[in-house]
């Protein structure tokens, strides 16, 4: 029997704890995340693997694992983040957002 692979609906994920930006001087190891269309449940964790640069302002790099489901398969999002205006952005559209401004 071959198992189906769903694609995940297209979800905007926000840190647990309000927080505009996460940078290099404040980052942290680990974040607990939610759906931004429900705040009050967690769905997951994000991460930090890297930064955006050398510098104190520069944004930290999370990879995002998320529950699917009411379950406890997890899957690991195969996007990076960072996060900017509260939100979890994709690094790669980050950038090029960042090269235009």
């Amino acid at each position: 029997m071959e198992r189906q692979i769903r694609p995940l609906p297209q979800l905007t994920y926000i840190p647990a704890i309000s927080i505009n930006q996460i940078t290099a001087k404040h980052a942290m190891g680990k974040v607990f995340i939610v759906q931004a269309d429900a705040p009050d449940r967690i769905c997951g964790i994000a991460r930090r693997i890297g930064y955006t640069g050398k510098h104190d302002n520069d944004l930290a790099i999370y990879r995002l694992k998320v529950k699917i489901d009411q379950g406890s398969s997890v899957v690991t999002l195969p996007n990076l983040f960072v996060v900017e205006g509260g939100m979890f952005i994709d690094y790669e559209q980050w950038c090029l957002n960042s090269k235009t401004i």
